[in-house]
């Protein structure tokens, strides 16, 4: 039987959450009718998040463990994930519960059912918020989501890395993943009409350590630069002056009662 949605799970030292995590969205989309494959991205982890996936998938059969031995990144395992996902729908999650797995239903079914090529688990627009963050995180969340409103304006948390995807939007193009931002990289290159965002409540991590860096605010300005040379001088895009249309033209069309991402779980 084929799959109906890959779920990638981007994973480093993550031995405590990763069971957990494979188990809770295994049960989610199985209590939603949708057949899922879980595909765990490794950056070769020193721990036992190895192992405890592989102790999994002698029972369970749709999970599939894919190392990476070099280069290492967030944005890079996504990236590798996609390029391996059987499925037409990707969603992206992190393996900390900072994401709400519970939202995996209602994000496949506004892409399969409701026609949108991107749903974003956002933590901006109303009934989104953010619990147990730092000041600093804050901030430095806050300035980037304003930086990414200048050049996808209608998108509200486009640093989201709670995403799904409809496949089919990246064929052909030349993503470069880097840092901590694949679904603004998506956003700014990708053939994608329809986006919808979701609110969500994002949640700091409970165990392992966090793996932001130094250098991700300059990752980000040169993700910026990125995609800027990629609709402006490359050419290879239009996203960012269809995305500026949309917030000027569009507005805030009113919600269709029909439109599966209008229901809530």
């Amino acid at each position: 039987m084929g799959y109906a949605l890959t779920v990638i799970i981007p994973t480093f030292n993550e031995e405590k959450n990763i069971g957990p995590m494979i188990q809770a969205v295994d049960t989610i989309c199985r209590s939603g009718g949708i057949p899922a494959e879980i595909l765990v991205v490794d950056d070769d982890s020193p721990d036992g998040t190895q192992k405890v996936v592989q102790g999994l998938q002698e029972t369970m059969k749709n999970v599939v463990l894919h190392v990476r031995t070099a280069d290492h990144g967030l944005s890079q395992s996504l990236y590798d994930g996609m390029l391996r996902a059987s499925a037409p729908v990707i969603q992206c999650i992190d393996s900390d519960f900072s994401h709400p797995p519970e939202k995996i239903s209602l994000m496949y079914r506004c892409i399969n059912d409701g026609g949108y090529d991107m749903v974003i688990g956002s933590r901006y627009i109303s009934g989104g918020n953010v619990i147990n963050w730092p000041w600093k995180r804050r901030i430095l969340s806050a300035g980037a989501a304003f930086i990414g409103r200048l050049l996808i304006p209608h998108v509200k948390d486009s640093g989201s890395g709670f995403f799904a995807i409809r496949r089919a939007i990246l064929t052909g193009v030349q993503l470069t993943p880097r840092g901590f931002r694949m679904g603004f990289e998506i956003l700014g290159k990708a053939h994608w009409d329809r986006v919808r965002e979701v609110p969500i409540s994002f949640k700091d991590r409970e165990q392992g350590a966090s793996k932001l860096h130094r250098g991700i605010v300059a990752d980000y300005l040169v993700q910026c630069a990125g995609i800027l040379r990629y609709n402006f001088i490359e050419r290879k895009s239009r996203n960012i002056v269809k995305a500026w249309k949309i917030f000027l033209f569009a507005g805030n069309p009113a919600r269709n009662p029909d439109d599966p991402c209008g229901k809530s779980e």
